[in-house]
């Protein structure tokens, strides 16, 4: 009953909302990509398919699986017949949808482990939590497909070659999974197995990145791997700390040029520092000499916390991540020490989705070019000072409520080795 809720409260939402950049590049995507084109291209907007008053557009920033995918869920359009945008929006919105309640599921499944009363808080949570319908229902963005993949890669971790698939595919999806990579790798119980996971995971995040090359020369490669270095260093609005940058720019104050440079340099400390960080986890669980599921869960909230707290641009999306880990950490490790600092990421992280989005205004621009008007009228003149300041406050909570989470899920992994909390 809970799942036919959730599902219907997504549903509803589905046809007539999206994010006027991501979701209409993947309008884009599915239709330009089934007639063999270079998703990697600027784009111009699709007569009868597009949002209203939608302009040209740059490429997208992912690995090329996912316009596959979506010229596939344009191809399953095409075939019904139904000439109508907002079908159209329907079928592309699908994926999310049904990945946000497998979602829920599997954090059931694991919690449930340890109780079935808390297992189905954390179903409920997740099924009625706002921010996990706004970002797959409304925003019509894709992490929860890529966290399904992140969560059978923690529950298969033990089948090695399994685990090491799920967490292949949820990288070509996108790039975030590939952080998790060092944990899961490294806590294998032998060198053999570590060599098998990362062997599986390369060979084939490398043969289905550069597959589509073999099949369409006309696609430039160049295009691809400018994409992927320009998302390690990608400097913008951030819902972290970095956020005083964007700020500082939207009220037209220069900054000096020493600054930029600095800015530069620090767009790549997360590299190293979630490195560091999963070698750290390593070391803990390598001291108990078997995997330790509890300090698992732990180490790859841990290296959520130092990417969201070290990557100069980290969105809303992303904390669909940290919300699917947390939940196992609330609930399953059944911890009282984090449960404000829980509340405080996931509702700060709401509350910058909400202002740096108008609103919610932004995500109803399919509907009419009113609403992109309105939009633009909130990003100017004193109401956008009223938006830049509630960007500030929710930012710098949330790296402060990260932080704190931050801090109390090292030191218990510092003192875990002490003490035999497995849970088999």
């Amino acid at each position: 009953m809970l799942l036919a809720i959730g599902a219907l409260i997504r549903e509803v939402f589905a046809p007539f909302t999206g994010h006027p950049f991501d979701f209409e590049l993947w309008i884009r995507l599915g239709y330009y990509t089934a007639q063999g084109l270079d998703p990697y291209r600027i784009s111009a907007p699709i007569p009868n398919l597009s949002m209203p008053g939608a302009e040209f557009m740059t490429s997208l920033g992912y690995p090329p699986a996912w316009p596959f995918f979506l010229a596939g869920l344009y191809k399953l359009y095409a075939l019904t017949g139904i000439d109508n945008r907002f079908f159209y929006y329907f079928i592309l919105k699908q994926p999310m949808i049904i990945s946000d309640l497998l979602d829920s599921v599997l954090i059931y499944k694991i919690v449930k482990q340890r109780s079935e009363t808390n297992a189905m808080k954390a179903l409920a949570f997740w099924l009625f939590c706002p921010f996990t319908i706004l970002v797959s229902s409304v925003w019509g963005m894709f992490d929860q497909i890529v966290l399904v993949f992140v969560l059978l890669s923690l529950m298969w971790l033990s089948r090695t070659k399994t685990s090491a698939v799920t967490e292949a595919i949820g990288f070509l999806l996108k790039g975030i999974p590939l952080i998790y990579l060092p944990i899961l790798a490294f806590v294998q119980k032998s060198r053999l197995k570590i060599v098998q996971y990362v062997l599986v995971f390369i060979t084939i995040s490398i043969f289905f990145t550069f597959l589509p090359y073999l099949v369409f020369p006309s696609w430039k490669i160049s295009a691809l791997l400018g994409t992927g270095t320009s998302d390690v260093i990608k400097v913008g609005n951030s819902m972290n700390y970095w956020v005083i940058v964007y700020v500082f720019l939207g009220l037209h104050v220069a900054l000096p040029s020493w600054a930029l440079e600095l800015i530069k340099l620090w767009s790549y400390v997360w590299v190293p520092a979630v490195i560091v960080t999963s070698f750290f986890c390593v070391r803990i669980h390598r001291r108990k000499g078997r995997m330790n599921q509890r300090n698992l869960v732990l180490s790859m909230i841990l290296v959520t916390l130092v990417f969201y707290l070290t990557k100069i641009q980290i969105n809303e999306q992303y904390v669909i991540y940290f919300l699917g880990l947390g939940l196992i950490d609330y609930h399953w490790i059944a911890s009282t020490k984090r449960v404000k600092e829980f509340y405080g990421i996931w509702i700060s992280a709401l509350g910058f989705l909400v202002a740096n989005n108008s609103l919610l205004i932004r995500f109803l621009e399919p509907l009419s070019t009113y609403y992109r008007n309105l939009d633009s009228a909130i990003v100017s003149g004193v109401s956008n000072e009223f938006r830049l300041a509630a960007l500030t406050i929710t930012a710098i909570s949330f790296s402060i409520f990260c932080f704190l989470y931050l801090r109390s899920v090292f030191f218990e992994l510092k003192t875990s080795h002490f003490q035999d909390a497995a849970i088999n």
